[in-house]
């Protein structure tokens, strides 16, 4: 399933095949087929189908669905009191779905884009990637996302800006073909409740409880 969102993101890559295929289906030659399949193929990449998060304000969710390969417990972060925060990374590959959602509610309070490197985004050098952050301040403190391209095409759509509120859930974006995505809470503010090598899924997997108090 296809949403307007993913549309948006997807069409450029889709089309193109689809029709050379029509084009060449009508001419009567069978090779047309294989541009379909490969249109077939890039429309199941931008699939976004549809996720209920039963919100509850003391978890953060995750932000992609994936593979976490990595949580560290002192980041640097600029975002974050102290500048340093808790990170959990997660690997999306062609597989996955792309589609980014918050792992919290609250307001966009900063949002920019850096530009970078593309090394393969399981990579430590991915770090300083092309990437897109935004903060989400909401009751329990701020969260910072990060959503870092990879290897292939290096893009990344972001579907909300400064100013916008979400709820736990909402999609916030998507990175295209492959990638990784950090979220940053507080150091001390939460109880980790993934390790690395779990998969997650955006929305539905809770990353951390807050602590009382916190």
């Amino acid at each position: 399933m296809m949403t307007r969102w993913s549309w948006r993101a997807g069409r450029r890559y889709i089309l193109p095949p689809a029709v050379l295929g029509g084009l060449l289906l009508l001419s009567g030659r069978r090779s047309g087929w294989f541009s379909i399949v490969v249109s077939a193929l890039l429309s199941l990449f931008f699939r976004d189908p549809p996720r209920r998060t039963t919100p509850d304000p003391a978890l953060v969710y995750a932000a992609a669905d994936g593979l976490v390969t990595k949580i560290e417990e002192s980041a640097h972060e600029p975002w974050m009191p102290q500048q340093q925060g808790i990170r959990i990374a997660t690997f999306l590959n062609l597989q996955n779905v792309h589609v980014n959602r918050s792992p919290v509610a609250g307001q966009l309070t900063q949002v920019e884009s850096i530009g970078g490197g593309f090394a393969p985004a399981l990579f430590p050098s991915a770090d300083d990637n092309a990437r897109r952050r935004v903060a989400i301040d909401g009751p329990a403190g701020r969260v910072v996302v990060v959503q870092v391209s990879g290897l292939l095409v290096r893009k990344i759509s972001g579907w909300v800006d400064k100013g916008d509120r979400v709820a736990a859930g909402d999609r916030i974006g998507m990175i295209h073909f492959g990638s990784r995505t950090d979220v940053l809470m507080p150091v001390g503010s939460a109880d980790l409740l993934v390790r690395p090598g779990q998969r997650v899924r955006a929305g539905i997997t809770p990353l951390a409880r807050y602590r009382d108090g916190a």
